[in-house]
C-alpha cells in the first residue's frame, strides 16, 4: 500500500478584525484543503476564522520551519500585539524569548516558600533535591571543556560585579558557610606541598603588565589566607 504524500506549508491565520498567527504545518492533504487547522496556539481567546497559505512547495518540513522562523522574527510576533503567537519557533521546539512570565512580580506566600525550603533541606544549595550520577557529572564536564565566554558576556559579567558591596549579613553568612573548609588544615597543606612539587622544573607562566595591574587592584587590602602559615 502506497504511503500518502506529506505536504509542508507556512500559513497566516487570523481573526476577521483582530489578531493573526504565523506558523508552519505538515498534512497529508493538499494545503488548500486543510481548512480546519488554524494553528497550534495556546491563547484560548484567539478565534481565527480564515487562513492564508503563504508557501506550499517545501520539499521537507525543515524548510518550512526555516521560513516560519524567519517570518516570526521579521514581524516580532511575540512582542507585536497584532499576533497571538506566545513563543518563537526554533528548529527543535519553541523559544520563550520576549515573553513575560504570567507570575512575574507575584510574590509567593510564606507558607509555600517554607514548604519548598523544607522539601530541599539537607541538599546542595545549587541543586537541591537532585543528585547527579557519576556519568552525568562526566558528561557535564566534557561539554564544558574548552567553553569560552564571548567578549560581550565577559563585559556584562564585569559590569555586574564592579562596585558590588556585600552587606555585613551577607559576609556573616559566607563566613559561616566556610567554617571548617579552611585550606590551612593538614590535608590542605599537604595538597599545596604536592602541587608545589609537581610545579618544580616547569616553566612559570608570565602575566602581562595589564594582568598584573588588574590582580593588584583586585587584591588591595585583602589579607592572604595563608599569612604566617609555614609550609
Amino acid at each position: 500500500m502506497e504511503t500518502p504524500r506529506e505536504y509542508h506549508y507556512t500559513y497566516y491565520s487570523y481573526e476577521e478584525y483582530g489578531r493573526g498567527y504565523i506558523g508552519s504545518r505538515t498534512c497529508k492533504c493538499l494545503p488548500e484543503k486543510d481548512i480546519k487547522y488554524f494553528g497550534s496556539f495556546s491563547d484560548k481567546s484567539f478565534k481565527p476564522k480564515q487562513k492564508i497559505i503563504l508557501k506550499d512547495d517545501y520539499i521537507t518540513r525543515k524548510e518550512a520551519y526555516i521560513d516560519e522562523i524567519i517570518l516570526q522574527e521579521q514581524y516580532k510576533v511575540v512582542e507585536n500585539p497584532h499576533f497571538s503567537n506566545r513563543a518563537y519557533q526554533t528548529s527543535t521546539g519553541f523559544s520563550r524569548k520576549g515573553t513575560i512570565p504570567w507570575n512575574k512580580g507575584i510574590p509567593r506566600d510564606p507558607e509555600t516558600l517554607k514548604k519548598m525550603s523544607d522539601s530541599r533541606r539537607g541538599k546542595p544549595a545549587h541543586n537541591k533535591g537532585k543528585k547527579m550520577s557519576a556519568e552525568q557529572k562526566q558528561k557535564l564536564s566534557e561539554v564544558s571543556k574548552g567553553r569560552k565566554h564571548s567578549e560581550e558576556t565577559k563585559e556584562k559579567l564585569s559590569k555586574k560585579i564592579k562596585g558590588r558591596v556585600l552587606s555585613e549579613e551577607h559576609k556573616r553568612k559566607i563566613g559561616e558557610s566556610n567554617k571548617g573548609k579552611s585550606r590551612q588544615t593538614p590535608e590542605g597543606i599537604e595538597r599545596l606541598k604536592k602541587m608545589q612539587q609537581e610545579r618544580k622544573g616547569k616553566p612559570r607562566k608570565k602575566h602581562t603588565e595589564e594582568t598584573k595591574r588588574k590582580i593588584s587592584e583586585a587584591t588591595k587590602g585583602r589579607i592572604p589566607w595563608n599569612k604566617n602559615n609555614q609550609l
